[in-house]
């Protein structure tokens, strides 16, 4: 439940040395780097490397070239030689004039039955079909209905082959003489022949001399890209050139140990002394805690100078869904269901927590899998009482829950105050910690109403005097009224408002009636936790009921019940748990706004 520390390292080479600099950066998977236009600023006189990338056209270049001859290229491979520019030119023309692939706007695509009725054809030699002088050759494909109607052509001026078919069209070869080649087409044509030009060699033989060296140099040339693709991250100052970022504190020797047999200067700096970067965040949890960084990772990382609050937003997000979800059975199956697919993602790992709090509260609530005595025996041997700890069916407890749903929220609400008053304070934000809904003046606020409730309604003192209002309401009250001025004066800045103090005021007023029905919504908002506990209890009930209705199929009816009680209660609880996550408590006290911790790599370079 911690931020990871970070250091600023910056290595600088000679030029010769940068492409050598930048893949030992990239291949260590150590570094989140830092754009070089953000290091560059008037101060250092540095710039930009203004370099074109040529190689990312001899790529393109090479896969249309694969493409239009259908062949893999292979994009492991490591490359065996250096190739200049005027190699790879030569290479590329030398293709060309082999394949004749040159493009033309008008050539068909061959689909891949095309493709195979070729592969057939090939056999009889390409080269060999358009060497013949008095013979012409034909090939494309007719439709089945048409290819039965060759046999009416008997005066045997052109032979056909059948090559290849589909239930739709018959692929197929025919020869005829250079006499009656003009009639043979006009046949073919009114048979709605669709013919395929035959190439002029076999490219599949031709490849088997050319695709070692079109993949090393495809190989040389993604290389090359990778590397070209990264010199936005270096900088170049005073004739040395610069790659920078942040490293974890504790991996900073192993990533200085990699440019050892590098003709290098290594720089090492506390994130603080460079202000105008923005560190990286990167998170360090417990196994309770780790899986729910997805749902704090959905609403935006914490900044690295703040704290992290996955630990209370685990801790919160559980014990809300144990409540609402109290079910020992269903617990027990949400728990093995997670455990078993942890590693399929973190949101199993999310649900086997939650399937913890829920068997909690399930087993004092006394449900296992919708029977709700099977616990009573244990119920009364552990805590004394007559029937069960608490009958969430009884009419007694339905005020009860809803009373206890909006303690917890008061509760909850009161302790992200306190949350955000001292990050506030640590940011030193005098003004939002003193004076806002969610600082000291909203504390001492909400916790003297809150206190007020409580004292009434359980031990009967009455604390409404004008002491005690005048402390816990009308001073907060007009500290949210006054809190732009108050906090200026706080922070020596200039009181008067911008507007002047008459339009301020018209607009405080209309902010606290927000504010102040913001702490009633907020509060009443938590009455969906007992709700739901009502709600799953009653779902439960129902099947319990076609249960006892069904008779031999009850036990069908038994598991599809819970089965179906899972999925859709377990995803609306889910659900209306996280939306109090965020809107009711991250709201006060949690910005995010940080960058995520993303190390370079050498697939993320390609």
């Amino acid at each position: 439940m911690a931020i990871v520390k970070m250091k600023y390292v910056s290595v600088a080479t000679d030029e010769s040395h940068i492409d050598e600099m930048v893949l030992d950066g990239v291949h260590s998977g150590l570094l989140h780097a830092v754009h070089a236009a953000d290091i560059i600023n008037e101060d250092n006189g540095g710039h930009l490397i203004n370099d074109e990338n040529p190689y990312s056209g001899y790529l393109q270049t090479l896969q249309n070239f694969a493409h239009s001859v259908n062949y893999t290229l292979d994009p492991e491979r490591a490359p065996k030689k250096h190739y200049t520019n005027e190699e790879m030119d030569a290479f590329i023309d030398e293709l060309d004039e082999t394949f004749g692939l040159e493009t033309d706007a008008n050539t068909v695509l061959l689909t891949p039955d095309d493709e195979q009725a070729l592969g057939a054809l090939s056999e009889c030699g390409f080269e060999r079909m358009h060497a013949c002088q008095y013979l012409n050759f034909g090939f494309g494909r007719l439709p089945r209905e048409s290819y039965k109607k060759l046999s009416m052509y008997k005066d045997e001026i052109f032979v056909h082959h059948h090559v290849h078919e589909t239930p739709q069209y018959v692929w197929m070869l025919y020869v005829t003489s250079d006499s009656y080649v003009d009639k043979v087409r006009k046949i073919f044509k009114d048979l709605y022949f669709e013919p395929i030009d035959i190439p002029m060699i076999d490219v599949k033989k031709q490849l088997e001399h050319y695709k070692d060296q079109i993949d090393d140099i495809y190989a040389f040339c993604n290389e090359e890209n990778s590397v070209h693709e990264l010199y936005p991250y270096i900088a170049e100052i005073n004739e040395k050139y610069l790659l920078s970022g942040f490293v974890k504190a504790d991996e900073v020797d192993h990533y200085k140990a990699i440019f050892k047999d590098l003709p290098s200067t290594i720089e090492v700096k506390d994130p603080s002394e460079v202000p105008d970067l923005e560190c990286p965040t990167l998170l360090k949890n417990n196994w309770f805690a780790k899986p729910f960084e997805m749902f704090l990772g959905m609403y935006g990382v914490p900044k690295y100078t703040d704290f992290d609050p996955t630990g209370f937003m685990a801790f919160t997000y559980c014990l809300l869904f144990g409540i609402m979800f109290g079910d020992l059975g269903q617990g027990l199956v949400l728990f093995i269901l997670g455990l078993v697919f942890e590693k399929k993602g973190q949101i199993f790992g999310i649900i086997n927590r939650c399937g913890i709090t829920s068997m909690i509260f399930g087993f004092l609530f006394g449900s296992v899998f919708g029977y709700e005595e099977l616990l009573n025996p244990i119920h009364q041997s552990l805590f004394g009482v007559r029937e069960k700890l608490f009958d969430v069916m009884a009419q007694s407890s339905t005020m009860l829950l809803l009373i206890g749903a909006v303690a917890i929220g008061a509760v909850l609400i009161l302790t992200t105050q306190c949350m955000n008053i001292v990050n506030r304070f640590k940011h030193h934000q005098l003004g939002d910690a003193i004076f806002s809904q969610n600082g000291i003046a909203g504390l001492v606020f909400y916790g003297g109403i809150v206190f007020a409730i409580v004292a009434t309604m359980l031990l009967g003192w009455n604390v409404l005097n004008p002491v005690y209002l005048g402390i816990f309401i009308v001073l907060p009250v007009i500290s949210f009224v006054m809190k732009e001025p108050l906090s200026n004066a706080v922070e020596h800045k200039t009181v008067k408002p911008e507007e002047g103090w008459g339009g301020y005021i018209a607009q405080s007023i209309f902010e606290l009636i927000d504010v102040l029905l913001t702490f009633v919504t907020n509060s009443m908002s938590y009455l969906r936790v007992g709700g739901f506990v009502l709600s799953h209890a009653g779902m439960m009930l129902v099947v319990m009921t076609l249960v006892e209705m069904t008779g031999k199929a009850g036990v069908a009816v038994l598991i599809f019940g819970n089965i179906f009680v899972m999925v859709l209660e377990g995803l609306i609880v889910g659900i209306q748990t996280l939306r109090l996550e965020y809107y009711e408590m991250f709201s006060r006290y949690y910005d995010a706004g940080g960058v995520q911790f993303n190390a370079l790599s050498a697939k993320v370079a390609e």
